[in-house]
């Protein structure tokens, strides 16, 4: 009988060219998992801005004095149940509280993009909530 060699496991250009296949595949996928991945995130800020203005309206119901009102107020009082990140209330007029985005990831244009309500100043973004 002949002792026949069996050769086992992949040749060198057979390993290139699935390496090859893989590094094709991955610059296609890359940026547009990316993209979806920057788009949920704005979708994350929205909705989160959207939650403070309704909260906002809901504090405003029962409380007629909104100055100097912060997120932290609204937590306390139970309107949220989270701090929102990267969200900050201007109070300073108190029949036009502003919701503000201060982070400049995702931007304020692309918040836009998502809600037509959100407004943009000075690249920052923010929905009013006005009495």
């Amino acid at each position: 009988m002949k002792n026949k060699k069996f050769k086992e496991g992949f040749t060198l250009v057979e390993v290139l060219i699935v390496l090859g296949i893989i590094s094709i595949l991955a610059s296609i996928a890359i940026p547009s998992v990316r993209g979806l991945i920057n788009r949920a995130n704005a979708i994350k800020v929205v909705t989160e801005m959207q939650n403070v203005q309704v909260a906002v309206m809901n504090y405003g119901i029962y409380n007629p004095n909104l100055e100097g009102l912060t997120i932290n107020d609204l937590l306390l009082e139970g309107y949220l149940t989270s701090q929102p990140e990267y969200i900050e209330l201007d109070s300073t007029n108190p029949l036009e509280i502003k919701i503000k985005y201060t982070n400049g990831t995702p931007s304020a244009t692309e918040l836009n993009n998502i809600n037509n309500n959100i407004l943009i100043d000075n690249n920052t973004a923010y929905l009013v909530v006005k009495y």
